[in-house]
């Protein structure tokens, strides 16, 4: 009896985890081994699971246990999710634990639609390194890294960017752009990203997100808005690069200005 209340806590702890979008408080209860399995999904490890799975949590309003059965290593998991659009689903999970941590998880919800295979962990490093290479080169620019924001931009990378010109259409523009940029701000530039989702198909790539930009300007003021990023990708012979950017913002008819003030929902 004592074995199976502690599983059904591990169970809850990663429910609590995946709730509270702490991606950090998951991992740390994933078995290194630690394999994923749905329809849609072939023993993908967990750097797939956090690619493929981990980014669509947002989607969803809220978990509801309806049972859990356990024995000493194991859990069926009955749940309901509501979703933002206002719909609920409902799924059963089976969790196998080693030694305290989340050795598999299989989800059972029925066969994939004709014409969708399952997705392998290989399958989703394209978009895993994708995801590294812009967690890199954002951690850079809030460095105020000029070398580290560029290394992976491609020397004919567009970049439609918030202010003037319409376009930047190379490397060279593109680093002096932002030199310019860094040397406005009194210390670091903050940066958080929002709601990143990646997707890669072969060698080609792209991401979209929106990004919370703050800090103080060496000419006194300071400024915080958020910014719609969208970037394109193609794997060369020394790894992928950046090829296009495009950051805007919305502007509001009425008064022909940006609308700065707004805010992710």
């Amino acid at each position: 009896m004592a074995e199976q209340l502690k599983i059904e806590t591990l169970v809850r702890a990663i429910f609590d985890a995946y709730r509270a979008n702490d991606a950090n408080g998951f991992l740390e209860r994933l078995h290194p081994d630690f394999r994923f399995t749905s329809p849609y999904d072939d023993a993908i490890d967990s750097d797939a699971f956090m690619e493929r799975c981990w980014p669509g949590n947002h989607q969803l309003t809220g978990h509801k246990l309806k049972q859990i059965v356990t024995d000493d290593k194991t859990a069926f998991v009955h749940y309901e999710l509501p979703t933002t659009a206002g719909d609920a689903f409902h799924n059963v999970e089976r969790f196998v634990f080693h030694n305290d941590l989340l050795f598999s998880l299989e989800v059972f919800f029925g066969d994939p639609p004709a014409g969708h295979g399952r997705w392998k962990s290989e399958d989703i490093k394209p978009a895993t390194a994708v995801r590294e290479l812009i967690n890199n080169r954002y951690q850079a620019i809030r460095d105020k890294d000029g070398d580290g924001t560029m290394s992976a931009v491609s020397n004919t990378a567009l970049m439609f960017d918030v202010v003037d010109p319409l376009c930047h259409t190379d490397a060279s523009a593109m680093r002096q752009r932002m030199q310019e940029w860094f040397d406005n701000f009194d210390g670091p530039v903050s940066i958080e990203l929002k709601d990143l989702v990646v997707s890669a198909d072969g060698g080609t790539a792209f991401a979209y997100s929106l990004n919370r930009y703050k800090g103080t300007f060496t000419s006194g003021g300071s400024t915080d808005m958020w910014v719609r990023h969208t970037s394109c990708y193609r794997l060369k012979e020394d790894g992928w690069q950046l090829v296009h950017e495009h950051l805007s913002v919305p502007f509001d008819i009425h008064t022909g200005k940006w609308s700065l003030d707004l805010q992710p929902a």
